[in-house]
């Protein structure tokens, strides 16, 4: 069974919900804690001043941005939210709420708010990603980033997949169109994790598995320094995630921006979208 309604969009059934809990959230994130580090570290450079993570789980990202003024979760499923309020009750910058995107923004989480708003393998669970990523967008201050992590290359594609309710993986093209859909301007993208893609295609797509087997996510979790170092040398164009930072389209004429002819117009003037891992550039992992 998968996944019907636009998750995190519109709120699931009960047992809708519990099954995006326990093969998204627990089946595979917990063998996976060195893996999760390397995902922030990737994506740390990006991440500044005030933080809004959409869809928190239990926290599993926050507890890497404890020193930030201030951190918001939001986490519509019930168990996740009161879990990830025990475990942070005592940092009194981090505060979680059990909203839906559609609800946001609202009185308590505010428009143009954020200096971050971060999104970590959650965007491929929503039906209407689009409008996502502007609710999303909505939520940033004038010079705030949207960061979004997605599974990348659909012919991975496969049992994993459905048993997760993704509607999709993305390649940096179809992510691109997403983003101009919704205003926002893309600033960077990079592929990461090239030897975790042909394992998931590997379990997901040729064996039809629906969850991870516990003993390679243990085995991948003890590689990822290896793998870490190696893509810090290589710039690869594949991988099984795929990052891209975006800011929000304010103050354009009238029709510009929503038609896609405004950023069009950008990138030949200043050439391709960054593709390349700034990281790389910077030193900064």
């Amino acid at each position: 069974m998968t996944l019907r309604a636009q998750e995190i969009i519109d709120p699931p059934t009960t047992l809708e919900a519990t099954l995006w809990e326990n093969h998204v959230r627990m089946a595979l994130l917990k063998e996976l804690d060195a893996y999760t580090r390397w995902l922030y570290e990737r994506v740390r450079p990006f991440i500044h001043g005030e933080v809004c993570e959409v869809g928190c789980g239990t926290g599993n990202i926050i507890q890497f941005l404890l020193h930030h003024p201030r951190v918001v979760g939001l986490e519509p499923f019930e168990p996740s939210l009161e879990k990830a309020r025990r475990l942070f009750d005592n940092h009194l910058n981090v505060r979680f709420y059990g909203y839906w995107l559609s609800e946001c923004p609202n009185r308590t989480v505010r428009e143009r708010s954020f200096d971050t708003v971060l999104c970590m393998n959650v965007l491929e669970h929503i039906e209407n990603d689009v409008d996502a990523l502007r609710r999303m967008g909505r939520l940033c201050r004038s010079d705030g980033q949207v960061v979004i992590l997605v599974p990348a290359h659909m012919f991975a594609f496969g049992g994993m997949d459905r048993a997760a309710g993704h509607f999709r993986r993305y390649n940096r093209r179809t992510l691109q169109r997403a983003f101009e859909a919704a205003d926002l301007e893309i600033v960077h993208s990079f592929y990461m994790n090239a030897l975790g893609l042909f394992g998931w295609w590997w379990y997901a797509r040729v064996l039809g598995r629906e969850e991870l087997p516990a003993r390679p996510a243990r085995w991948f979790n003890r590689l990822v320094p290896i793998l870490d170092g190696l893509e810090r040398l290589l710039r690869l164009p594949f991988g099984q995630s795929l990052v891209m930072v975006g800011r929000p389209i304010r103050g354009e004429p009238f029709g510009m921006h929503r038609s896609g002819a405004l950023l069009r117009d950008r990138r030949q003037r200043r050439g391709k979208i960054p593709s390349c891992d700034p990281c790389r550039r910077s030193g900064r992992i």
